[in-house]
């Protein structure tokens, strides 16, 4: 893991990707995290999560985790702040099921109006073309998770089948209607011109800086091409080990490897930073 230089400054924000990166990519399990994870909560250090999920899956892990801070959803398509944070957003007063929802991207009807006629041109699946049995075999979700996924607001998930020629022209179609697309892990998401996990995360740092009486320390961590955008807006990036691909280039104040993937990257990073920080 590259060295991490001790210093103390204040206040921090942790902003996390998740698959790859928090949740383990085989098991989607984050128990290794759960140390650093508990002392980020001791210190009152937010912990951002900002993920291509959806706000129903997301709901569902932020219980599991005991996570209460605000988040983004569908790779930077929405900030989602809850009630107890309205602070944060005081220009802002319509609360839906206990949140402001502050919108960068499209809805999810018009993207999928244009994906439907695009399927006349290019070979592609989306999630909303399969099953709850299909989408379960083609991402490994639990039969529990899967209904979770289906559940989205501002993006599409597309799993591309046709030539890589044909992939550059879909995409120059896409940035035509002021939409564009973001490869993750497997599939591509595409979203509004707009939304992506670095705007996101920029307009999140605006949010907290009255209340923390400065612009924060962002530390961000990722592990594909979807977070670049996230980690560039970071103060200090972090790229968690991934055995099935290399590590995206970034440019950033500070760009830290992990050695582990998964949780246990994430774990001991964070611990480290942490230490830096001198958080209890």
């Amino acid at each position: 893991m590259t060295e991490i230089i001790s210093q103390k400054t204040e206040p921090l924000l942790i902003v996390t990707d998740l698959d790859g990166t928090m949740l383990n990519h085989e098991d989607y399990r984050f128990d290794e995290a759960v140390p650093a994870l508990e002392r980020a909560h001791a210190a009152g250090i937010p912990v951002i999560l900002n993920t291509s999920k959806t706000r129903a899956e997301l709901l569902q892990l932020r219980e599991a985790l005991g996570n209460t801070d605000p988040f983004i959803i569908e790779n930077g398509s929405a900030l989602c702040i809850p009630e107890q944070h309205m602070h944060l957003e005081g220009t802002t007063t319509e609360i839906t099921e206990g949140y402001v929802e502050l919108p960068l991207g499209v809805g999810v009807a018009e993207i999928r109006d244009l994906l439907t006629q695009l399927k006349q041109k290019y070979r592609f699946e989306t999630f909303s073309d399969w099953t709850q049995e299909e989408l379960q075999k083609q991402t490994g979700l639990s039969a529990e998770a899967a209904p979770l996924a289906l559940k989205r607001r501002y993006s599409e998930a597309v799993l591309w089948q046709d030539s890589d020629e044909k992939r550059r022209e879909f995409l120059a179609e896409l940035a035509d209607h002021d939409l564009h697309g973001l490869q993750g892990g497997r599939f591509l998401s595409i979203l509004g011109a707009e939304a992506n996990k670095g705007a996101a995360l920029e307009r999140l740092k605006l949010l907290y800086r009255p209340v923390f009486g400065d612009t924060p320390v962002v530390i961000a961590l990722g592990d594909s091409d979807n977070d670049i955008a996230m980690l560039e807006a970071a103060d200090i990036a972090v790229l968690i080990a991934n055995r099935a691909r290399p590590a995206p280039e970034i440019s950033a104040p500070e760009v830290i490897y992990s050695e582990r993937t998964g949780a246990q990257g994430w774990n001991d990073v964070v611990q480290k930073l942490l230490d830096r920080y001198g958080a209890p």
